[in-house]
């Protein structure tokens, strides 16, 4: 989709005399603001921005990150699934950067989160969003990823569910109506019968009831 500079910048006072901040780099702060106002996130690429001010994409990169790191915007990163090929990057305005900036460095870092939490889209309809940590945790735990994801993904496109947390939408119940599933396979080989069986429903519906 491509943005449009139809709306009012804001540049706080904070931003405009942080010293570790560069005058372009609070310029364009003022630019994302414009556009966060509009849809509350900005999905405007670094070419995008790059085009605007006649300058390099490098460029662009080096003001996203000093306003990421120093606490005045968190960026989200989608990644295609199995590679490093970005699907979309959302920049949002933090609301209080004055505070998000002088929090304890030692247990907070917003680079860090970033990075920690980038959901990746999984699954043949890429109906599951999981970060890195979170797939991990569930490899540890019940080392069938790959089959959870696929029966969630499956489960979604076949019914239009949209949940807040693919995690704990797998966690809560997805695991057990797997399990329910791989056991009944063993004497019956009607698949689509089992997964709309009253035993994965009444999972899911407990689990939409928490």
């Amino acid at each position: 989709m491509q943005e449009s500079p139809n709306y009012y910048a804001i540049i706080p006072a904070s931003v405009r005399y942080d010293k570790d901040i560069t005058p372009n780099a609070k310029l364009l702060y003022g630019e994302i603001t414009a556009l966060c106002n509009k849809e509350g996130k900005c999905w405007a690429s670094n070419l995008y921005f790059a085009n605007l001010y006649g300058v390099s994409k490098v460029s662009i990169s080096k003001w996203i990150n000093q306003l990421v790191k120093n606490g005045y915007l968190s960026s989200e990163v989608i990644y295609q699934e199995g590679s490093k090929e970005i699907l979309n990057r959302y920049l949002r305005i933090v609301n209080d950067p004055i505070k998000e900036k002088f929090k304890d460095n030692n247990t907070t870092n917003n680079t860090t989160n970033n990075t920690t939490n980038k959901k990746h889209i999984y699954g043949e309809f890429k109906k599951v969003r999981l970060s890195d940590e979170e797939y991990s945790k569930l490899d540890s735990d019940f080392g069938n990823t790959k089959e959870l994801i696929k029966f969630l993904d499956e489960y979604k496109e076949m019914n239009g569910k949209v949940y807040k947390n693919d995690y704990l939408a797998i966690r809560k119940w997805v695991v057990d109506a797997v399990k329910r599933q791989n056991k009944n396979i063993e004497n019956s080989t009607n698949e689509k019968e089992l997964r709309g069986s009253a035993a994965i429903d009444s999972l899911m519906k407990k689990y939409e009831m928490t």
